[in-house]
Order: C-alpha cells, then structure tokens, then sequence
C-alpha cells in the first residue's frame, strides 16, 4: 500500500513531460496538427486522380473535327489517344477500351470514353452523358 501512495505523489508533482501549464495551448497546437493531417490527405487522394489518369478523353475531345477512330488499328488509337485505364472483354469477345476523365473522383460511366476492337480494328466509338 505505502508503495502505490508513494507513486500517486509522483504522479501528482507535474514535472512530467505529460504535464502543461496551459491546457487551451497544448489544444491548439493539437486541433492545427489534425487539420493540417487532414488536408494532406486529401490533397494527397485529389492530385494523383488528377494529374495522372484520363489524357485520353482530353486528347479524343482535341482531335481535329471530322476525324474518326473507326477502323483504326491499337497502335494508332495508342498514338493519338494515348495509353487506356482499362482493358476488357466484352461478351461477344470484342475488346474494349475504356479512358476515365482526368477529373472524375467518383467511379462511374459519365464522360468515360469507349473504344470497342473487333479482329485488330475499332468498330465503335462512344460515351455515356
């Protein structure tokens, strides 16, 4: 018993480095470090969305007009549109690219480009509004 009490009284000195003079300062200090943690993650989920994905719909959108895709073949599409974010297999085993906006946090099919290859050659081109 006389061990735990001689504790208690340690604990009660304050000299620990736990222990401040003024609580409101210590808050303060506290409250900037979280938001300043909180902004750094969401800056850090914004920029990579939006810098490094989705040229292609931008690249597509700056084609000069009249100028078409179809019947142009993969590499051709690689070097006018660029690199797709994703690559699939329809069910009638075409495959289809897809070019995500470089501004689109949300996942869904708004804006998204489609480019659809049948035996080695586009066969269509579209987008979802």
């Amino acid at each position: 018993m006389k061990v735990s009490v001689n504790n208690f009284r340690e604990l009660q000195n304050g000299d620990d480095s736990f222990s401040t003079d003024s609580p409101q300062k210590l808050w303060r200090i506290q409250k900037a470090c979280h938001v300043l943690i909180v902004l750094l993650f969401l800056v850090g989920l914004l920029f990579p969305s939006a810098c490094s994905q989705g040229r292609g719909v931008e690249r597509f959108k700056a084609l000069p007009r009249g100028t078409t895709l179809v019947g142009k073949t993969e590499a051709e599409v690689k070097q006018l549109i660029g690199e797709p974010y994703v690559v699939s297999m329809t069910t009638e085993n075409k495959i289809l690219w897809k070019y995500r906006p470089s501004w689109k946090i949300v996942p869904s099919p708004k804006d998204t480009l489609y480019v659809e290859f049948d035996n080695g050659k586009v066969s269509k081109v579209f987008q979802i509004k």
